[in-house]
C-alpha cells in the first residue's frame, strides 16, 4: 500500500495525465460507457501498480501503456466489436498519441477555461450539439426557432472558441 506521499505524488500525475489517457481511450472504445469503464479501470490499475513506476520515464508514456493494456483487454472480451485494429497499427496509434497528447492537454485545458467564461445560453446551445448530439433542428424546436439560424450561430460560437483558445495557449505560452 502506498504511503501519504506516494498517493499525493500519484494524484498528481495522475491528473496531469488523465486528460491524454481519456482521450486516448475514448478514442479507441467508441462507445462512452464502456470507455469510462476502461479509463477507471487504467486508473485503479495505475494507483495499484504504483509502486512498479519507474520514476525516470514520463507518466504519462506509463500511463498510456497501461491503458493501452486495459483496451487491449476490453477488446479481448467485447470479441463481437466491430473494429477492430491490427495489433502493429495499434501500437504505431499509441506511440502517435503518445507525441500529441501534452499538445492535446493544453488545448483542452484552454478548452475548458473558455467554455466556462462562456454565458449560460452559448454554453447550453454547444452543450446540446456535441455532449448531447442533437442536430441543429432538434435545437431549433427546444429553442422555438429555425435549423438554419441554430447552424449560424453555432458556426460563430466555434469561431469565437477557437479565437478564445488561441488567446489562452499564447497566455500559457508566456506563462510557461
Amino acid at each position: 500500500m502506498l504511503d501519504g506521499r506516494e498517493q499525493e505524488r500519484f494524484l498528481r500525475l495522475w491528473a496531469d495525465a488523465q486528460p491524454a489517457v481519456a482521450a486516448f481511450v475514448h478514442a479507441v472504445v467508441r462507445d462512452p460507457a464502456s470507455a469510462k469503464d476502461v479509463l477507471q479501470e487504467t486508473a485503479l490499475t495505475l494507483f495499484r501498480r504504483f509502486g512498479d513506476y519507474d520514476g525516470g520515464r514520463p507518466f504519462l508514456a506509463w500511463a498510456l501503456g497501461v491503458a493501452k493494456l486495459q483496451v487491449l483487454g476490453f477488446r479481448r472480451d467485447e470479441a463481437r466489436s466491430l473494429v477492430t485494429f491490427d495489433s502493429e497499427l495499434f501500437d504505431r496509434f499509441t506511440e502517435a498519441w503518445a507525441e500529441q497528447a501534452p499538445s492535446a492537454s493544453r488545448h483542452s485545458l484552454a478548452l475548458e477555461i473558455c467554455l466556462d467564461r462562456m454565458a449560460a445560453r452559448p454554453r447550453q446551445l454547444l452543450r446540446w450539439r456535441y455532449q448531447d448530439d442533437l442536430k441543429s433542428e432538434e435545437i431549433a424546436r427546444r429553442l422555438g426557432t429555425k435549423g438554419p439560424a441554430v447552424r449560424v450561430t453555432l458556426q460563430r460560437l466555434r469561431e469565437q472558441l477557437r479565437e478564445c483558445v488561441e488567446r489562452q495557449l499564447r497566455t500559457q505560452g508566456r506563462a510557461g
